[in-house]
């Protein structure tokens, strides 16, 4: 990706001029450079996709402006519980691929440890939570 932020519209352009097959990688791909970019890594370092993002260092304020990130890039909305109750980066992934652009790619098989979507008791409850850190 270059210097320069790509537009929704962009993001959503070059997924479209990718062979649908390989869409998922290549949402997965930028999923992982904005978590890397988010945690100041270069993009030779690795990006653990099963680990723990807040382990690794991202913060509550971080994840927030990740997912404005994603928003603005992908021209989606994406729930800010996503982000708390799905807590790595393959995760994330695979929430945008099934949940948000479900038509613009194959989704990967899902393997039986893969945890499932927040509870909408606690999309309620993140999303409560972060209204009053605002307000605060």
């Amino acid at each position: 990706m270059t210097a320069e932020r790509q537009t929704g519209a962009a993001v959503r352009e070059q997924l479209a001029r990718t062979p649908r097959a390989q869409r998922r990688a290549a949402l997965e791909a930028f999923v992982s450079r904005e978590f890397k970019q988010a945690l100041l890594m270069t993009d030779a370092d690795e990006l653990p996709l099963d680990e723990n993002y807040f382990d690794l260092g991202v913060t509550s304020l971080r994840a927030v402006e990740l997912r404005q990130r994603i928003e603005e890039q992908l021209g989606c909305e994406l729930d800010t519980s996503v982000l708390f109750g799905l807590s790595t980066v393959r995760q994330v992934a695979d929430h945008l691929v099934s949940v948000v652009l479900p038509d613009a790619v194959v989704p990967r098989r899902r393997e039986p440890e893969d945890a499932p979507g927040p509870s909408p008791e606690l999309q309620r409850q993140v999303s409560d939570l972060i209204a009053d850190l605002y307000e605060s």
